[in-house]
């Protein structure tokens, strides 16, 4: 019963859908609170920047984002459609006014023109990507000269430790998650770290392009 339930959860955790999938966004807004406050610290949003956010789950760091009143345009993808419905939903306000566009879609295939964001943020996707890599070489071409990737997540330890690899999430540690940017072509690369009831240690790596 419990592995059912752990199997049950992983799932959702990567494709939030239905009744269950909804409760679970509302949920992680206020779970993943510590993660978004550490990834929006890394934005040092600018008057006229315009800002992307993979994965934006149930949407409470694009509000954030939105709340300064300093972007030219901020966008969100996401692949789950539940995920859009709730943001959609939440955030309805700054899309009428035109400030916000949120889109269904993957992060390995973007579907925007080179060099279009000053920022890219994301936090706790990193585990459902097929293929990291390709989805980093996408974040650097629709990034801007100078542009900033940031990207939040939990090691594969903590994920081992919690039980979420044998349940198919993908793993990487801070050096391999530098390391694939540098491969991509980010330079300046940095991490912090934060820590709280919810998400246990976590860590913040942005890079440059």
């Amino acid at each position: 019963m419990l592995s059912s339930l752990q199997a049950f959860v992983a799932q959702q955790l990567g494709y939030p859908s239905g009744i269950w999938g909804r409760l679970l966004l509302h949920l992680l807004n206020r779970e993943n609170a510590g993660m978004h406050q550490l990834a929006f610290e890394q934005l040092a949003i600018r008057q006229g920047d315009r800002i992307l956010e993979i994965g934006f789950g149930g949407g409470s760091l694009l509000a954030q984002i939105l709340q300064t009143d300093l972007p030219e345009t901020v966008v969100g993808i996401d692949y789950a459609e539940d995920a859009l419905k709730v943001a959609q939903t939440k955030l309805r306000r700054y899309i009428r006014s035109g400030q916000l566009t949120l889109q269904q879609g993957n992060a390995d295939h973007l579907p925007f023109p080179d060099q279009q964001f000053d920022y890219i943020c994301t936090v706790n996707t990193l585990y459902f990507w097929p293929d990291a890599l390709a989805v980093f070489q996408e974040c650097y071409r629709v990034l801007r000269p100078e542009g900033t990737f940031v990207i939040c997540y939990n090691t594969q330890t903590f994920l081992e430790e919690q039980g979420l690899i044998q349940q198919g999430f993908k793993g990487y540690e801070v050096d391999a998650v530098e390391n694939l940017l540098g491969q991509t072509g980010f330079q300046s690369i940095r991490t912090m770290s934060g820590e709280d009831a919810s998400n246990g240690k976590y860590y913040c790596t942005c890079g440059k392009r």
